[in-house]
């Protein structure tokens, strides 16, 4: 992959219900999180404001910038919860096996090359704790708004389940997140 991710610098947070995302991300005060294609940390910050002293947020992008500009931002609020790290997802990650309670990817799969996505789901699968909590935000399948211009290249939470479905995740919920957005929300087996 390009050390530019295609969407570097680009956010869908403004395009979220926030509150109702994270209420279906978070999955308690003193837990491990996991924010995959994190980019600047539009949503690793946001995140970790809500969360407790005992959490931390595992932050990984590609975009070397953008891990700094996060890593700056956190450190200037006093957000001692959040460990932004240079990653390709396209890899295995550098977490251990069970060591995150909650994961989630926010716009960002759609960017990923298709070949590369069965490999991201196994690897989310083993570093969730069992009855790890998978969150999915993605574009509704629209020719327009913001996101990819062709519905083909979006992905609906049908295509996100038989994404997930071979890798451990069970669906648990689909929540319109607004507009143009919504959460697909899925159990670690």
């Amino acid at each position: 992959m390009d050390a530019k991710p295609k969407a570097a610098g680009k956010s869908s947070i403004d395009h979220i219900d926030q509150d109702l995302a994270f209420d279906n991300i978070m999955v308690g005060s003193r837990a491990t999180y996991l924010d995959l294609g994190c980019g600047a940390g539009n949503y690793t910050l946001a995140l970790a404001r809500r969360l407790g002293a005992g959490s931390l947020v595992y932050a990984l992008d590609l975009w070397p910038e953008g891990i700094a500009t996060l890593d700056e931002t956190a450190h200037k609020e006093g957000l001692g919860n959040v460990e932004p790290k240079v990653a390709d997802l396209t890899k295995p990650l550098d977490l251990a096996t069970g060591s995150v309670d909650a994961a989630f990817m926010a716009t960002v799969l759609h960017d990923l090359p298709e070949a590369a996505r069965p490999g991201l789901m196994g690897e989310i699968g083993r570093v969730l704790v069992p009855g790890g909590v998978f969150a999915l935000i993605e574009f509704k399948k629209f020719a327009h708004g913001p996101g990819p211009s062709s519905p083909d290249k979006r992905i609906g939470p049908e295509d996100a389940d038989r994404l997930t479905s071979p890798y451990g995740f069970v669906p648990d919920a689909v929540v319109d997140l607004g507009e143009f957005t919504y959460l697909a929300r899925f159990i670690k087996k």
